[in-house]
């Protein structure tokens, strides 16, 4: 591999064009010297995309029918640049902002930690760039514990990777060899906790899983769902259910959903005080919706 590899930059759009704006124009100032833009819109039919296509001529994009899920809106993406030469995939959330060496120093260093097969950068919140925006989760039997969730970002400048057991999509770089390995987002997932299995799908192949401390990406958290009430929550709700389903054995499972019943319904009338009714309704519907579709087998 040379000594700038090939990058296939990718970003999902839907409906929000001036987020999805601000993040190509941020990409386009990349100091790294390899790299294409594949832009996604997910079937936004608002007028979005025929305004970032003409503010956007020379990038190239891939109009999907409909709204497919991030999975589904992603991999026929990054189908298309592991047809082509590309030796790396970045996936970058619309509503994420990255400074211009920022690509270059995430691929200086895998190319150090080659065994990595998702490296991703510290999140910060765009507003408050001093708090951080998570940086992934260790994953328990029945539970994911947040890492770095909320807390004060303190700058780090030492040149190793941390290892966790998952990361957030927000910011992604993959190298080919981990999708021809372990395939690509499980669309049943559609939207939340597809990164995380495919962190574990990763770690179960041999790859590590880890940030990088001193690169950061400015992220305006959830802002594709934030106008619609009770969204997030849902498809939190059902992310959480399918992935403790997919990745426990049958006994577990059993254990997993009679705990989740539990705890669903008597958290919820003191949730409803922090979060608000629809995003508990909509967190209660997906949750539901989760536990009762049937168990899916690994593909």
């Amino acid at each position: 591999m040379s000594m700038f590899p090939h990058v296939t930059i990718i970003v999902l759009h839907w409906l929000n064009d001036q987020r999805t704006q601000r993040c190509l124009e941020a990409l386009q100032q990349l100091d790294y010297p390899q790299y294409r833009i594949v832009l996604v819109d997910n079937g936004s039919h608002n007028g979005s995309l025929e305004r970032l296509r003409a503010s956007f001529p020379s990038i190239e994009i891939l109009a999907l029918a409909q709204n497919y899920g991030f999975a589904g809106g992603i991999n026929p993406a990054i189908r298309a640049a592991l047809a082509t030469h590309t030796d790396y995939i970045f996936l970058l959330n619309n509503d994420a902002l990255i400074a211009p060496e920022s690509l270059r120093l995430l691929i200086a260093m895998h190319q150090q930690n080659p065994h990595i097969g998702i490296l991703t950068p510290v999140a910060v919140y765009e507003d408050e760039p001093t708090r951080r925006a998570g940086l992934g989760f260790r994953i328990h039997r029945y539970e994911c514990e947040l890492i770095g969730w909320d807390e004060r970002d303190e700058p780090e400048q030492q040149p190793h990777p941390i290892v966790l057991d998952a990361v957030f999509g927000t910011a992604m770089l993959i190298p080919r060899r981990l999708f021809e390995r372990v395939g690509l987002f499980d669309e049943r997932f559609f939207f939340y906790y597809e990164d995380v299995d495919l962190c574990v799908r990763a770690r179960a192949a041999g790859f590590v899983v880890a940030y990088t401390p001193h690169v950061r990406v400015f992220h305006a958290v959830s802002a594709s769902t934030a106008g619609i009430r009770g969204l997030r929550f849902f498809y939190l709700g059902r992310g959480r259910q399918l992935f403790f389903r997919k990745h426990r054995s049958a006994w577990q499972r059993v254990v997993y959903r009679g705990r989740e019943l539990y705890k669903l319904f008597r958290e919820a009338p003191f949730r409803v005080k922090y979060e608000g009714m629809a995003n508990v309704v909509g967190y209660l519907a997906g949750s539901l919706a989760g536990l009762i579709m049937p168990v899916p087998k690994d593909r």
